[in-house]
């Protein structure tokens, strides 16, 4: 609100300024129009200019990490916000749902068009990568100091390679430091429509250490899981979930063959996923 009786004040100034240059002007010679039309292009110009740089400060925001809730809960428009996680001396760039399950989500990973390369070494998953204007994923240091100084829930949402959407939430999601293998501490409280069973697919991560093709962490005695899945995830020996994998456009029956996926939405295949979102807020 601020920030609009800026922009109203700063224009209102801009004309008053403005205008008494085109009465002055037209004293002097009132048979001038070109100059008159020069002086309105500038004024639009000027008008223009200060939409631009308070609207960019109204839509990114700077808020403390103490104070993170007053992004997901302060505000009502979707779109970027920034940030300042605990531990961190960078602001960080973060893409904001208002909308969805009461708002207030924060989106740690997105994946929809198979645009950003998943099949990355260990540094680029602890930092992060991608645009948040199309796929990327946070980075596990960023997602391990937003989920260890309050309790968060996890969104995760899923679109099937028939376009069909579900989601599974989790009331506790959290991540450990990297010293500990950025470990999946707990993610519990399943509620959605993603499983046709007791359990989840997420839940058979808990306890695991993340592993990259370049960090091998995982419980699989025979190999690499994240070269096996072309990914890079929570594995145990090796996955029921893999929202890292390189994404596929048809369903699979083969238990063996790597891609995006999330098992147990049917009974009768393991399902490959077009596109994924993966969002935390802290819990309400």
């Amino acid at each position: 609100m601020i920030l609009k009786e800026m922009y109203n004040l700063s224009t209102f100034f801009v004309l008053l300024t403005i205008s008494s240059s085109f009465t002055n002007s037209y004293n002097i010679d009132d048979k001038n129009d070109s100059e008159m039309m020069r002086k309105f292009a500038v004024l639009n110009k000027i008008k223009d200019n200060i939409k631009i740089v308070l609207t960019l400060q109204i839509e990114n925001p700077t808020v403390r990490e103490d104070n993170i809730r007053d992004v997901t809960t302060g505000n009502t428009m979707s779109g970027t916000y920034q940030i300042l996680p605990s531990g961190q001396t960078k602001p960080l760039m973060v893409l904001c749902d208002m909308k969805i399950q009461g708002g207030g989500w924060t989106h740690i990973q997105k994946r929809f068009d198979g645009s950003e390369d998943f099949y990355r070494p260990w540094r680029d998953y602890k930092f992060g990568f991608g645009n948040l204007k199309g796929e990327f994923w946070m980075g596990l240091e960023n997602i391990h100091q937003l989920t260890s100084s309050e309790t968060n829930e996890l969104l995760i949402e899923l679109t099937d390679h028939n376009m069909l959407n579900y989601y599974a939430r989790f009331l506790v999601f959290k991540v450990g430091p990297e010293y500990e293998g950025y470990v999946l501490k707990t993610v519990d409280g399943y509620s959605g429509n993603a499983t046709n069973t007791a359990d989840d697919c997420m839940k058979w991560h808990e306890g695991q250490k993340f592993t990259t093709f370049d960090r091998d962490q995982d419980r699989w005695s025979e190999g690499n899981c994240a070269n096996f899945s072309n990914g890079a995830w929570w594995y145990n020996n090796c996955y029921c979930s893999n929202l890292n994998g390189s994404p596929r456009n048809m369903p699979h029956t083969n238990i063996l063959r790597p891609g995006m996926n999330w098992d147990r939405i049917t009974l009768t295949q393991k399902n490959y996923l077009y596109g994924t979102r993966m969002l935390i807020r802290p819990k309400l």
